[in-house]
């Protein structure tokens, strides 16, 4: 929207001139001010590409304006109006960095060559902004798809982050965990996720073949609006794709190094753990269920990725993403995933002191043990031990 603002105390001046301006093709609006102080009121309320003001004005003038437009509305174009006598001081102004100055009176031509001037170089910078918004939200959705998938920020890309007091998360899947479409009816789906979620905050939203999911980064949380959307968002997937969809919270979190582990707790509520386990399951590769056959068995160890690989002679790049694409967890999830599920069992049927289950679940550190259970359980592994125990009575 092209919105252009005619500022002087005459009226006899300023009214044609903002006749003859809204007749210009392109032009969508155009206020008008008797002074530099109400220029700026109409300023903070609008977004204005184009200013034309008198140069001598009651209260404030035109050069007084130009300065506060310089610094605070740096993306307007300013002309200053002046007559002849007031050629000297109005070359004062270009210290302003106006656009230019206009004689009066001014003919219809030389505003429209104004317009198409200003209209110019508005369009080439709405371009540039265009463009790098799109890069720049394609950036943000590839880095915060690494981070839920373990990889780490690069400290060059943190500016993209969005500003946020929380960070929410929540995946949607099919209920037998197939496909969610063709790529047409995913990107549709994230279309519409992208305008939904925008009223509550800033969500980037991550596509893969069985799962869409919503990271949101809000300033300030509403639950109840939340929870509405997400339920909406169900309503119109299943309305889309005319089959059943599930829903994977993966909980909150002021910590964006948490991402990965609220992951966890998505693919782990729609149940991607559950695919994985069926050891004798045809969808899994046999490479796949030896993976996860290993990591059973060493995953009190170090149950290392590439070792693995190097016994059986496989490119670990390869297993690694045939494993995600199977599964639907990368493999330290799902390793992070299995030791908190032995670390659960060891604190509901033992009586081992903390660092001892941290120890035996394949942790070395009980502060990062602690962390970790409870950015997925919602709770510290005392206080899972003592609901355990009161739910057994």
């Amino acid at each position: 929207m092209f919105t252009i603002l005619v500022v002087d105390d005459e009226p006899n001046v300023r009214i044609p001139v903002c006749r003859m301006l809204s007749q210009l093709t392109g032009v969508d609006n155009v206020l008008e001010a008797g002074d530099g102080e109400e220029a700026l009121k109409l300023l903070d309320q609008h977004e204005v590409q184009l200013i034309i003001t008198d140069i001598r004005m009651p209260r404030m003038d035109g050069l007084e304006l130009a300065g506060r437009v310089k610094d605070r509305f740096p993306n307007s174009q300013l002309y200053i109006l002046t007559g002849h006598a007031e050629f000297d001081y109005a070359l004062k102004a270009m210290e302003h960095q106006v656009a230019g100055y206009l004689l009066k009176p001014l003919s219809k031509q030389k505003l429209l060559d104004v317009f198409d001037a200003a209209y110019a170089k508005y369009r080439e910078r709405y371009h540039v902004h265009q463009v790098d918004t799109i890069r720049s939200s394609a950036l943000l959705e590839k880095r915060i798809h690494d981070l839920l998938h373990d990889l780490p920020l690069p400290k060059f890309d943190e500016n993209l982050i969005p500003p946020f007091e929380q960070i929410s998360l929540v995946s949607f899947s099919t209920r037998d965990l197939q496909s969610l479409g063709e790529p047409s009816v995913r990107y549709f789906i994230r279309n519409s996720a992208y305008e939904a979620f925008g009223k509550l905050g800033v969500p980037v939203v991550c596509l893969e073949e069985r799962l869409i999911t919503i990271v949101l980064f809000t300033a300030r949380f509403d639950r109840a609006l939340w929870e509405e959307l997400v339920n909406e968002t169900v309503l119109w997937i299943q309305e889309k794709l005319r089959i059943p969809i599930k829903t994977g919270y993966g909980g909150h979190s002021s910590d964006i190094g948490d991402i990965g582990m609220m992951y966890v707790r998505c693919v782990v509520n729609l149940g991607f753990t559950e695919l994985s386990r069926r050891g004798a399951s045809e969808r899994l590769a046999p490479i796949v269920r030896s993976l996860i056959a290993y990591i059973h068995k060493e995953y009190a160890g170090s149950a290392q990725l590439a070792d693995f690989a190097q016994t059986h002679q496989v490119n670990a790049n390869y297993l690694s993403n045939l494993f995600h694409q199977e599964t639907g967890m990368t493999y330290s999830q799902y390793l992070t995933h299995h030791r908190l599920m032995q670390a659960k069992r060891l604190l509901r049927e033992s009586n081992l002191k903390i660092y001892e289950v941290c120890e035996q679940a394949g942790y070395r550190d009980p502060a990062y043990f602690s962390r970790i259970f409870k950015m997925a359980e919602g709770m510290s592994p005392n206080d899972y031990r003592l609901c355990a125990s009161l739910s057994q009575h």
